[in-house]
């Protein structure tokens, strides 16, 4: 079993990526720049930073390389914006982090303290002003002058990142008060809005004039775990970015998928212009990207070689030890630079280890590794984190079929299955439907791989069983070797019972995208509806299947409620992929008694605007037709309304 956390260790040959970016962020000529570090989630962001933060320690270096000395003028603070999301304000939390950090710097700390005192100040009283207080509790920069740096994460609220201004009280001693202070602190506090009133401007120059003063020739910020965060907090940090720091002689590493940076400044437009067009919108948040990140570097997912390098490497890491595993992997980066299109596997592990005899079960891992690694970096989109996490459950999986005595478990039909499972669980359910009425083997599978095979039918024969099947990514699934009709199930199913009546979350993964584009379809407000569906088209097929299943569960839940249906009416007037499908389907299982009689005249009206989507929705139609509720009498007048 392996851990989910990010690490600095490279399996997965992205080091070059993290060299680039150390090229660019150390070129003089280039700053100041924002560099926007792009990938799904799970891609590798995270780890890319821990090599920035890692390789641009100039104590990392010995002194006879040149980059000790190339690094020793420049200062690197890590920021992780999750961790501040409960935070009162996020760009007073970024500013007294990257302040703090710099007090702290073991190199450069000593000669900045004063000054970055004094900017703390400014950041402390800021965060007072914005909340309205009318007492405040003693500000960071007390704390820094009274008790080193290392006492004001606690005074600011700072250790945890999740403490909140609204808690401040007023002081009990008259010692906690500034001399003079009035008993209510009025006084006081008209003084020290006088005194540390400034804007962005005089912050700006106070920050650079910091640098300045110090030996730091540039400063890196990394600024990660940015599309974890709502997306009032990811618009205020980048706008922290652009305000406050982005000043001479400082680089800025954004680690984030773009999709949701572009989701935040799309509710943010949305929420200011009431309505605009999808072109204007877009016009919108393509400009305001290209103000606040420079230069867009998009991560690659990995290839069916490269996930198989990182499948073996893993392995190595869990059957051998720390020192062979560290040859294998200092063996397989001399591989990938001779040759970054082959992969490292079973014949380069034992080669690397002087040829001697590998394990039986690292044997075994390694011959998985390259027949499983098509499979996988098709189904998971070579996403590095989904592979771990996919292999984690494999293990159990094989160990559960051990205990249980099962011999006729196939490694790759299970990793197969296992792929329906991870990226369509609603399909994954019906399949065990199927398979457990006909002795593990269902005749629907056969037909399905038939049509598959001969190039023609497949539609048909799909629409006949369920209208999720219809979708080119369950084509691509059924194409995937081996064909699963003729093969028992049952040992299959029975080794993933765990998840059939646990909706698959220890499994399956919804990512930050589609529950910000979920949140905001269902959030009730206009302007996040309208951000929430542009948002959805940038959905990959997983992540809106994903979608899709949600919002099936949400009507099913409270099928009397209407935003649901007409979220999912929505998508499907804007032919999403399986919009329209999942739509019929929904309405041909949903409790008419319960459903909203609005959803009716809905329907009829979509189906009158688009005949295109008749065919589709013919079940759904003929079933709110004949119905003798609320919502299909709503159907029926508003069908003769039109006749006549």
């Amino acid at each position: 079993m392996w851990s989910d956390n990010e690490t600095a260790d490279d399996l997965i040959g992205f080091q070059v990526h993290a060299d680039l970016i150390r090229e660019v962020v150390t070129d003089d000529k280039m700053l100041p720049l924002t560099i926007g570090v792009f990938g799904d989630w799970g891609g590798g962001k995270t780890s890319i930073m821990k090599m920035l933060e890692r390789d641009l320690d100039a104590d990392r270096w010995p002194d006879s390389d040149p980059k000790q000395l190339l690094y020793k003028g420049i200062a690197v603070v890590y920021f992780n914006g999750w961790l501040f999301e409960g935070y009162d304000d996020a760009k007073a939390a970024i500013l007294s982090s990257i302040l703090l950090a710099l007090g702290d710097h073991k190199r450069f700390g000593p000669k900045i303290r004063e000054k970055a005192l004094s900017l703390l100040k400014s950041v402390d009283w800021m965060r007072v002003t914005k909340a309205g207080l009318k007492h405040i509790a003693i500000p960071a920069a007390a704390a820094l002058a009274t008790g080193g740096v290392a006492a004001i994460p606690a005074a600011v609220g700072l250790s945890t990142g999740l403490s909140h201004v609204g808690a401040a009280v007023k002081p009990e001693k008259a010692t906690d008060k500034a001399e003079g202070a009035s008993e209510d602190g009025s006084a006081w506090f008209k003084a020290k809005e006088e005194e540390h009133a400034f804007n962005v401007r005089t912050f700006r120059e106070r920050f650079d004039q910091l640098l300045k003063d110090s030996d730091i020739e540039s400063l890196v910020v990394l600024i990660d775990d940015l599309d974890r965060c709502s997306p009032e907090r990811v618009i205020e940090n980048l706008e922290a970015i652009k305000l406050f720091l982005s000043v001479p002689s400082t680089a800025f590493v954004i680690g984030a998928d773009p999709r949701i940076v572009e989701h935040a400044i799309r509710l943010r437009y949305a929420e200011r212009s009431g309505s605009a067009s999808i072109e204007e919108s877009n016009r919108l948040v393509k400009d305001y990207l290209e103000k606040v990140i420079q230069v867009p570097y998009r991560l690659p997912r990995l290839s069916s070689s490269e996930i198989e390098s990182y499948m073996a490497l893993l392995f190595c890491g869990l059957y051998l030890g720390p020192e062979d595993a560290e040859k294998c992997v200092s063996r397989s980066k001399k591989e990938r630079d001779a040759n970054r299109y082959s992969a490292y596997g079973y014949a380069q592990v034992k080669e690397s280890l002087g040829g001697r005899e590998l394990s039986a079960p690292l044997t075994e891992s390694l011959i998985f590794c390259s027949s499983a690694a098509p499979l996988i970096a098709d189904g998971l989109e070579g996403n590095p984190r989904q592979v771990k996490r996919f292999l984690n459950a494999f293990t159990l999986r094989k160990k559960l079929a051990k205990v249980a005595r099962l011999e006729n478990i196939k490694d790759e039909v299970l990793v197969k299955l296992m792929i329906l499972e991870y990226t369509n669980d609603e399909l994954f359910l019906e399949l065990f439907n199927l398979q457990a009425r006909q002795a593990g083997f269902p005749v629907e599978l056969a037909r399905l791989e038939k049509a598959i095979a001969e190039g023609t039918g497949y539609d048909e024969t799909a629409k006949a069983l369920k209208s999720a099947w219809l979708g080119n990514g369950m084509k691509a699934w059924l194409a995937l070797a081996p064909a699963l009709s003729g093969i028992d199930l049952r040992d299959y199913f029975w080794i993933a019972r765990d998840k059939l009546d646990a909706t698959f979350s220890g499994l399956s993964m919804i990512s930050p995208m589609t529950r910000a584009v979920l949140n905001d379809l269902l959030a009730g407000t206009a302007p996040q509806r309208i951000a929430g569906i542009e948002s959805a088209t940038k959905l990959s097929q997983q992540e809106l299947a994903s979608l899709l299943g949600f919002l099936e569960q949400a009507i099913m839940r409270k099928p009397e409620e209407k935003n649901a249906y007409d979220v999912i009416r929505t998508l499907t007037e804007k032919n999403l992929p399986g919009a329209a499908e999942k739509f019929n389907e929904i309405l041909t299982a949903v409790p008419l008694n319960l459903a909203n009689p609005a959803v009716g005249l809905d329907v009829q009206s979509l189906l009158t605007r688009r005949q295109d989507l008749r065919p589709i929705f013919t079940s759904a139609q003929e079933r709110l037709e004949k119905s003798k509720d609320r919502i299909g009498a709503a159907m029926q007048s508003s069908s003769k309304g039109r006749k006549n």
